[in-house]
């Protein structure tokens, strides 16, 4: 019988597959009051399976591993309890198209810190001249390295006060032959 075999504790365990793990992780996200819920628990549920984001729907029916859940939990809780930002989770953010090293040495570069490139580049409309653009405060780089790949005859001069950000925007501007 049934009763008898929870008794002995026969029962399989619960078998979590991608997308309960993604609608489970949201909704606990949402009741921690994080904004971006479903993204962050895409980006880190894709970073725990060693995945793609894309990769999350289209084997959204896959059971997902105790190691992997593990992994998982792991980034979750240091999400939601320690407020760690994805990026730092991840040690990575997209930023201009662009996969940008970050570390909490750097600020994250943030979606409207493209505007920002955007108001520069309209400052020099011509692609092919050369501009020399002084960035303070670089950070991981994400500015100077947009504004390089956009303007590439422009001499760029990025500076910080940290010799710590310095080394992420070096490690940044050689991952991407910059």
């Amino acid at each position: 019988s049934t009763a008898v075999s929870q008794a002995r504790g026969d029962e399989p365990k619960r078998v979590w597959t991608v997308l309960e793990l993604l609608r489970w992780t949201q909704g606990y996200f949402e009741r921690q009051g994080i904004d971006s819920a479903r993204l962050d628990a895409e980006c880190l549920l894709a970073h725990a399976l060693g995945l793609e984001r894309l990769r999350l729907y289209v084997d959204f029916d896959q059971p997902v591993e105790p190691a992997e859940r593990a992994r998982f939990r792991a980034l979750v809780k240091r999400r939601s309890v320690d407020r760690v930002p994805v990026s730092h989770l991840l040690g990575s953010r997209e930023f201009w198209s662009m996969p940008l090293r970050v570390t909490p040495d750097v600020l994250t570069p943030r979606p409207e810190t493209e505007t920002l490139v955007t108001a520069a580049l309209d400052r020099f409309p011509n692609a092919n001249a050369s501009f020399t653009v002084l960035d303070l405060g670089t950070g991981s780089g994400a500015v100077a390295l947009a504004v390089a790949r956009e303007r590439p005859e422009s001499v760029l001069t990025a500076t910080d006060s940290s010799q710590k950000a310095l080394s992420i925007a070096q490690e940044n501007a050689e991952a991407l032959g910059m």
